[in-house]
């Protein structure tokens, strides 16, 4: 499978490349290569972390995987072992047909995939009203109720965006235009 490599701070030698082939060819053998768009790996170290991102465009959804730890070669397992898991979770989430708009026979998902369907059904639902306010109310609101996000409709633009608490505990906004 073809991909390209990007390094930050991370000298790539010949034998670090070669792992990374070896771990990465199992994701060869559980999509087909034709189905792959483009496939990224993002190599970086900071201070004695390496972080690993593991992205593929496969037609109609990107699938992600960031793993970081100490040690190049663990760091390097985790994220193929879990862009494994990842890969086969969706492929077998698209052997599902719909018919009638519900999901036939969720009993037959192997077992191995049960544990990860408990936390992706739909357990709760809410509606609101979606409230004009300006960035920095929809931030206040979202501190208030201790969410991580915040859905509102922006006074300035009029559009709906969300705000959000990324994993580094900085702050990110997706603006959606109707």
């Amino acid at each position: 499978m073809d991909y390209n490599i990007y390094s930050k701070d991370v000298t790539i030698t010949d034998s670090m490349k070669d792992y990374i082939d070896k771990r990465f060819s199992k994701v060869s053998k559980v999509v087909n290569e034709e189905k792959v768009i483009s496939m990224d790996l993002r190599l970086s170290k900071v201070r004695a972390f390496y972080n690993v991102e593991a992205t593929a465009h496969l037609p109609g959804v990107v699938v992600r995987v960031e793993e970081k730890g100490s040690d190049f070669y663990t760091v390097v397992d985790a994220a193929s072992d879990a862009f494994e898991r990842r890969l086969k979770r969706f492929k077998e989430r698209t052997r599902f047909k719909h018919k009638n708009g519900i999901k036939e026979n969720l009993e037959s998902v192997p077992s191995q995939f049960e544990e990860e369907e408990q936390f992706t059904t739909i357990t709760r639902r809410k509606r609101f009203t979606i409230k004009p306010m300006t960035e920095e109310e929809a931030l206040l609101q979202m501190e208030m109720l201790g969410h991580t996000f915040f859905v509102f409709r922006n006074i300035v633009t009029d559009e709906v965006n969300v705000i959000y608490t990324r994993k580094n505990g900085s702050l990110g906004i997706i603006e959606m235009n109707e």
